[in-house]
């Protein structure tokens, strides 16, 4: 995806580390679990411990917070992003040539609104 990876040294800090490129860094923890929490879950409430964790990671407010899900039969990771008060599953990143296996693509183009965030283009 164009990031480069920091593995996390503290054994006291619960994530596994960061991914930053120019634009962006994110505090990444991942999680495997046994078996999936389905298509429609809030995971606030499936894995609120999880959610508090990234919540409460020790970095500034700029860092994105991602923590990444991953059932034993599933070979890619589901990312969510951590905000305050809320999170989200991110569903495709074109930035970051990202889609999601559980993407509901009639879905979102359907949606009644939908907005594009114009990322810095890379010289060269």
């Amino acid at each position: 995806m164009g990031y480069h990876w920091a593995e996390n040294t503290d054994p006291g800090v619960p994530f596994e580390g960061f991914m930053y490129c120019e634009t962006a860094e994110i505090a990444v923890k991942m999680m495997k679990v046994r078996h999936s929490p389905g298509e429609d879950f809030i995971l606030e409430e499936k894995y609120p411990d999880a959610v508090v964790e990234v919540r409460s990671l020790p970095v500034p407010s700029c860092v994105r917070r991602e923590l990444w899900l991953r059932t034993q039969n599933e070979r890619e990771y589901r990312r969510f992003l951590i905000f305050p008060d809320t999170t989200a599953e991110i569903e495709e990143n074109t930035a970051e040539n990202y889609r999601n296996s559980h993407y509901r693509e009639m879905y979102w183009k359907k949606a009644p609104y939908r907005i594009d965030i114009p990322y810095p283009k890379k010289e060269g």
